[in-house]
């Protein structure tokens, strides 16, 4: 099996429509093979496991036909912890043709402290955005519609899947 190791996105554009109104959302070349996508458990100080716990709840109880479960063998990791860049999160995704073959997650502490006035939403805004590429979804879609995959979004309030990322999401599972 061909595995290949992405340190940088891959993007390309589909057309959606939803109502009717067409918006150019953004997908990523993989997504995850299944939608009960395993997450190894982590433990945190509890500043950082409840927003994090509460990411998971909000892409699984979005409606979105995803259902993201902790387990202790699961090769997809989520890292917090001060990383030498200026990111508040990466997702790093090995995959083979178009299925993510396992990912490992990074929230980067400090980035995040630095620039949040509400720790907890700005912790969940960027895991739930990040957990959004591994379901396909790319980054800052071209769309007038709220989006977590948007850069311009308010970290510190936006902290659930959008309609918008809802529909992409469903439209691949």
């Amino acid at each position: 099996m061909k595995r290949k190791f992405l340190m940088s996105l891959m993007l390309f554009s589909a057309l959606a429509m939803f109502g009717s109104t067409i918006y150019a959302a953004t997908f990523l070349n993989y997504g995850y093979p299944s939608s009960t996508i395993p997450i190894r458990t982590y433990n945190y100080a509890s500043a950082w496991q409840g927003p994090m716990d509460a990411s998971l709840t909000n892409w699984n109880n979005a409606g979105a036909k995803v259902q993201f479960v902790k387990t202790n063998n699961s090769p997809n990791t989520i890292t917090a912890g001060n990383f030498n860049n200026t990111a508040y999160g990466v997702n790093y995704a090995s995959v083979s043709g178009n299925q993510v073959v396992n990912f490992r997650i990074e929230l980067n502490a400090s980035t995040i402290t630095a620039d949040a006035s509400n720790l907890s939403n700005f912790i969940q805004s960027v895991f739930v955005h990040e957990l959004g590429h591994s379901v396909w979804l790319g980054d800052n879609p071209t769309t007038n519609s709220p989006s977590i995959m948007s850069y311009t979004r308010n970290r510190n309030s936006m902290t659930k899947p959008q309609t918008f990322d809802i529909n992409n999401v469903r439209s691949r599972y």
